[in-house]
This record gives C-alpha cells, structure tokens and sequence, in this order.
C-alpha cells in the first residue's frame, strides 16, 4: 500500500516538473521571439509569466519535502524526490533567463542582423537541449541524459565565437557599444542555460543509477 501511495504521489510531482519544462521551453522561445522582433509587449508577457513557473517550482518543492517527512522514503523512492526539487530549481532558474533577456529586449537595443542569426542558432541548441533532457527525464533514461549533457560543449563554443565576434564590433562600432554589451548578456543567459541543462542530466543519472556524475 505505501508503495502504491508512494508511486501515485511521485507521479503527480513528475506531472508537475513536466509542466515546468514546457512553460520553461516555451518562455525561451518567446524571449527570442522578443529579441528578434524587439517587441516590449510580449517582453511584458514573459516577466508576468514567470510567477506560474515560481508557483509550480515552490509546489514541487513542498510536495517532495512533505512526501519525505511523512513517509521517509528510502532507495530509488528517496533518490527520485531528491532528485525532483533539484531538477524543479534548475528549470525555475532556466525560466529565470528567459525574464532576463525579456527585460534587455525591453531596452530597446540594436541588433547586428549577422550577430541575431548567430544568437538565434545558440537559442535553437539551447532549446533543443532543453526538450530533449525534459524526454530524458520522463523516460528516466540515463544514457540519453549524458548524450545531452555532452552538447553544452558546443553551447560554450558558440558563446566563445559570439564574445569574439561582439568585442570586434564593440571596437570598430563604438556608437552601438551598449547594445553589443547587451547582446552580450543575452550570450551569457544562453550559455548557462546549457549549463543548467547539465545539472538536470546529472540529477536524472543519480535517479536512474544512484551514481553522481559531473560533467563540468
């Protein structure tokens, strides 16, 4: 019977953290959308929306805790709840950067057109990413977690690239040096949300497998 309870209320917390993954996904495709069409409206909309990813991460939180102190779970059962808030903090923070980038789009920066197309790949990457460990983490496949975590290589890359790329800019363009700077910072929330990604694939091999990994 414990078992059973136990499985029913895992499930619901997995329901949960999935939830957070679309609304995740889905507030990084919007900030870019915000950034390649400098639209402050929908930047509006992304910071607003936060609070219903903030909501289901504290739920998550407290659903884990209370699963813990009632029932003190061991094993696999121990090991998936622990896992569970970490994976929920690390997609609250994913959603996090999407507010962030919202908010320089709101500053009404000017985007490099060449710089944008460049940008936009490493969205793509991060995004693909992102859905991809969300797969992963519903399947609880272990193996496929470590494939994804291996592609924040190239996400360290294309911030490399793009870094170069702006300092370049930054000195032959001084006028538009604040709006590189941002660009910058956009380059910057792109590259931790690989690394974040990372910590969510290290939280589902010690789910499925017991063992911790680091893939720094």
């Amino acid at each position: 019977m414990l078992a059973t309870y136990l499985s029913k209320e895992e499930s619901l917390i997995r329901k949960n953290i999935l939830k957070m993954g679309h609304e995740t996904s889905l507030a990084i495709k919007k900030a870019m959308h915000c950034y390649i069409t400098s639209n402050p409206v929908l930047a509006d909309d992304i910071i607003k929306n936060d609070r219903v990813i903030n909501e289901l991460e504290v739920r998550v939180e407290q659903e884990c805790i209370q699963i813990i102190a009632r029932q003190q779970p061991v094993a696999h059962d121990l090991r998936e709840l622990l896992a569970d808030m970490s994976i929920a903090k690390e997609l609250e923070r994913i959603a996090d950067y999407a507010v962030s980038i919202a908010k320089i789009v709101k500053k009404q920066i000017f985007n490099d057109p060449d710089i944008e197309v460049e940008i936009t790949k490493m969205s793509e990457k991060c995004i693909y990413m992102l859905n991809e460990i969300l797969i992963s983490y519903a399947e609880q496949n272990p193996n496929k977690a470590n494939t994804i975590a291996l592609l924040d290589n190239d996400v360290d890359n294309m911030e490399h690239y793009l870094n170069d790329r702006l300092f370049k800019l930054m000195s032959t363009d001084p006028v538009n040096s604040i709006s590189y700077t941002y660009q910058l910072w956009i380059i910057h929330q792109l590259e931790r949300i690989g690394d974040r990604v990372t910590n969510i694939a290290e939280s589902i091999v010690f789910l499925a497998t017991g063992k911790v990994v680091n893939y720094d």
